[in-house]
């Protein structure tokens, strides 16, 4: 790492002609292990890059040998350019929707700036009221086991609020805090640190040489699933939708066939929520249609169907 600094240093310091050998070779490695975003973002997708392209051997150390096609492939045309205006009172709507009141100015452009977090947030200052109120040590040093915490919501109610015990974090990284709130007694997760042990279900992979299995190139956020089991689809026809590092992406078919299993379900549109998926990990299942109308060649889905539900001919072997 401290040679790589070193070659970093000096191909900034040092002019172009005037770079030793040595140098010219390694600066090839510092880029060699970059993720896609990196490479996007060295392509022009995400906009205009507001100092230029850089030279050609950035591309050689993030592309490798094919470095040359990757130079072609650059574009200065900003993907902003491309972005509908958004539709204000539709989002307004959209809010009062989940929100089931009328919202304020403020709430709304906090939504239309994070609409998850924003959502998560509005709900809990509802539930709990603001966490604002609360001592200003409490931010920095949390509720100790014992102490009893005596605050007035932002609706003026008061309550009392005490920790009774947390407990040893177990091999996920989760510890239990049990505490009364107004005489009551819950119990609440919280994830105090990384997991070391295996986690309770083992993630199902995608088998890279099935062309049925459709997972996440990357960690990604699951945006919209378009499909449910039973589903028939057309190669190209897309699967489901990911974001990664805010750029989304559309996941389409490499095949034609019907839908066996989804494995991870969202709809951002409605509920605004992101589902995270680990790389590597089969979010759809697809498998061929088992069979198809002899007469229309529509597909059948349906093991127990006798007719073709599209033109109703008696199926062959029924």
């Amino acid at each position: 790492m401290e040679h790589l600094l070193n070659v970093l240093d000096t191909v900034v310091r040092v002019p172009e002609q005037d770079l030793p050998d040595a140098f010219r070779a390694d600066r090839l490695l510092l880029y060699r292990d970059a993720n896609d975003a990196f490479r996007d973002l060295l392509l022009g997708k995400f906009g205009r890059l507001p100092l230029g392209f850089p030279p050609d051997w950035v591309y050689e150390s993030a592309f490798g040998e094919s470095f040359r096609q990757s130079l072609q492939q650059r574009t200065e045309h900003s993907p902003l350019v491309d972005l509908r205006d958004t539709d204000i009172e539709q989002e307004r709507d959209m809010l009062t929707e989940q929100l089931g009141r009328n919202p304020s100015d403020e709430e709304l452009v906090i939504y239309l700036n994070h609409p998850g977090d924003a959502l998560k947030t509005m709900k809990f200052v509802e539930d709990f009221g603001d966490p604002n109120l609360l001592p200003l040590d409490l931010w920095f040093e949390g509720l100790v086991p014992g102490r009893e915490l005596n605050f007035t919501d932002s609706n003026d109610k008061p309550h009392v609020m005490s920790i009774i015990h947390i407990s040893e974090k177990d091999s996920q990284g989760i510890s239990q805090v049990h505490y009364t709130l107004n005489g009551e007694i819950f119990t609440h997760p919280v994830k105090v640190a990384k997991a070391t042990g295996r986690e309770p279900e083992q993630l199902e992979l995608v088998d890279k040489e099935n062309p049925y299995h459709a997972g996440a190139p990357s960690k990604v956020d699951l945006g919209v699933m378009y499909v449910r089991p039973g589903d028939v689809f057309s190669k190209g026809d897309e699967l489901f939708n990911i974001t990664i590092m805010k750029q989304e992406m559309a996941v389409l078919s490499t095949v034609d066939g019907i839908v066996k299993r989804v494995l991870k379900f969202a709809d951002y549109k409605n509920d605004k929520k992101m589902v995270s998926v680990h790389e590597g990990e089969l979010i759809v299942e697809l498998g061929p249609v088992p069979r198809t109308c002899p007469g229309c060649g529509y597909p059948v889905t349906g093991e127990d169907f006798q007719f073709c539900p599209q033109c109703s001919q008696r199926l062959h072997g029924e």
